[in-house]
């Protein structure tokens, strides 16, 4: 049939330009937007009758869709496609990429690439919420994370048994920009992190240095100090980083540094990349920059070549057996099906949880689980969904008077046992002021975790259920052991002359009572956040999902960047949020070398 270029529409919602980026004709024309009943109908005739589509499997979906998006808000920016507003049939999309996942990096590799002049397609899940105040905010963060429920993916998880069966909590933004949504923090990784890169893939490319122009690509950092570490980073970058500098608390964190003999650095992006330092934050004044608003948003405002479809959800890849290529990415949005298809290159960015997921509906990942879930073998990776990492976190809280540490972030990076070097810190420790309680709360983090804390399969083979998240922490009890050692550490740092001259602290939890410090663990310890390692980087198929090139093994012309490729066995100290931004910037400068 022919192509249907959607004409310029007058809505904030739609305007589409009349590019090579074209919809086919699959079925005929239907006006009317589908309920959900209306989407499940049509699926199940598409199933029994799957030639009509380019699939050779068959796709029937009984239970409702699972999903909590939001609709597009009428402050949309001009080329993002509203599913809501497009005509509801089944129609084709061709353009040069599609990126499937509006996270972190979806964002970052949509807007280069269509810098660049490809033709781009973003299809996501979530909605374009820049102008929000709730994403925007500093001051809105805990209302946003604690009640509203419609920017959320919850993902259900089974108890976890050591931690006496509690069961945590485990959400995913559905929001252009993902996970760049979080409490700000933007913290390298360390020399002896990109060791971990260097050994899994064999690779140089990704060492500290390598790396770091992949940071300062994205970064347009400041501080507050009187020292300049402007060399260290980038300053024209679209993400602006902010590392605030509080005179009296600089001074009173690098005089306990020295009293517990452990080294102070104003930058850990510098030569000394642990011990007592300062977080460098995304927001800026209270106001968060983010890879939407500061990558994307901006993009579309230039380039009429780069198309997002928002409230949209990837179903499966469609994969040739014979010549390990994807042919084309079905995906499911309010008004019924939609087949992508790319002439260049799929880049898959849906985060830990959702990047394998994908992989495994399209009969991509270990033989055993996908044929537990009647899932056609397409083509075997065992590690798919396997590896998943995090540090998990507890809370040491203080009561104190006088104490003040401004809008600074005190944090430590260390060794709770010994003194700390470049390689052998287990600890990741923050303080922050709570402003109405005056409250201090640390926030510790298990900077070295010796095992896994899960693994994600099926449900079944519902593409609209979400994946099936094994999650337990603690399988070697060293892992528990650095949060105990953790909590004494952090007393004697609050016990440090230095201190106890500055202000009255005392101590609120675990408290100072007799208490049993593993139970307080097991009981209080909750996810971190820091998800990773489910498509992991390396190099063969038997101990990884992705190459040193970000692709797919065995599949030429899919590629995987997001949390998930961090390589097996590894969790970063600080958080990965930073770090995706920098694989994104190194997979698109590998695209631009390899297509221009």
């Amino acid at each position: 049939m022919p192509a249907m270029h959607l004409p310029l529409a007058q809505s904030n919602n739609l305007a589409v330009s009349t590019t090579d980026i074209s919809l086919h004709s699959i079925m005929d024309h239907h006006h009317e937007p589908l309920s959900s009943g209306h989407i499940r109908t049509l699926l199940i005739i598409i199933g029994t009758t799957a030639a009509v589509i380019v699939l050779s499997s068959t796709i029937v979906f009984l239970l409702p869709i699972w999903k909590n998006t939001t609709e597009c808000s009428d402050y949309c920016d001009h080329n993002i496609i509203n599913s809501s507003t497009l005509p509801s049939k089944i129609q084709q999309i061709e353009a040069d990429f599609i990126i499937i996942g509006g996270g972190t990096a979806g964002c970052i590799v949509s807007a280069r690439l269509a810098e660049y002049g490809f033709q781009t397609l973003l299809i996501s899940s979530g909605s374009n919420d820049t102008q929000n105040p709730l994403m925007r905010e500093q001051a809105s963060y805990k209302q946003l994370l604690h009640n509203t429920p419609h920017f959320k993916h919850y993902l259900p998880l089974s108890s976890s048994p050591n931690l006496n069966n509690r069961t945590l909590d485990v959400i995913v933004w559905n929001t252009l920009g993902g996970n760049s949504i979080n409490g700000g923090g933007a913290q390298r990784l360390t020399e002896n992190e990109w060791n971990y890169f260097i050994n899994a893939t064999g690779d140089s490319s990704f060492s500290k240095e390598a790396m770091s122009k992949y940071y300062k690509r994205t970064e347009n950092y400041i501080t507050t100090g009187p020292f300049s570490n402007l060399n260290l980073h980038g300053n024209n970058g679209p993400i602006k980083i902010t590392q605030v500098y509080d005179s009296v608390f600089n001074q009173i964190w690098k005089n306990v540094a020295n009293e517990l003999n452990e080294s102070f650095t104003n930058d850990l992006a510098d030569k000394i990349d642990y011990g007592f330092s300062f977080e460098s934050s995304s927001f800026t004044n209270g106001i968060r920059s983010w890879s939407c608003d500061k990558y994307l948003s901006s993009t579309l405002n230039k380039y009429s070549n780069l198309k997002v479809l928002t409230s949209s959800t990837a179903i499966k890849f469609d994969i040739n057996e014979q010549t390990k290529q994807v042919n084309s990415v079905l995906f499911i949005s309010n008004d019924g099906l939609f087949n992508g298809i790319a002439r260049k290159e799929y880049i898959l960015s849906a985060g830990t949880f959702f990047s394998p997921h994908i992989l495994m509906l399209s009969g991509i990942g270990d033989r055993k689980i996908l044929q537990e879930n009647n899932i056609p073998v397409k083509h075997e990776l065992k590690q798919v969904g396997k590896n998943l990492m995090d540090n998990g976190m507890i809370n040491i809280k203080y009561q104190t008077q006088n104490f003040s540490i401004g809008q600074s972030i005190p944090m430590a990076v260390i060794n709770s046992q010994t003194h700390t070097t470049n390689n052998n810190s287990d600890t990741f420790f923050l303080l922050k002021m709570n402003s109405n309680t005056k409250d201090l709360d640390i926030f510790v983090f298990n900077a070295l975790p010796k095992s896994t804390v899960g693994f994600l399969s099926l449900h079944n083979s519902n593409p609209l259920m979400p994946p099936k998240i094994t999650l337990d922490y603690f399988k070697d009890s060293n892992d528990l052991n650095i949060f105990i050692n953790a909590i004494k550490y952090v007393r004697k740092v609050m016990s440090t002359d230095t201190l106890k001259q500055y202000a009255n602290i005392t101590e609120i939890l675990p408290g100072l009572q007799e208490i049993n410090l593993a139970t307080y663990v097991r009981n209080t310890l909750n996810a971190a956040g820091h998800f990773s390692g489910t498509c992991a980087m390396g190099q063969n198929a038997e101990n990884s999902v992705v190459d040193k090139y970000f692709k797919v093994h065995g599949i030429s012309n899919l590629r995987v960047v997001d949390a998930s490729v961090f390589p097996a066995n590894f969790a970063t100290k600080t958080g990965p949020y930073l770090t995706v931004h920098a694989l994104a910037e190194k997979l698109v400068h590998i695209l631009h070398e390899t297509y221009l």
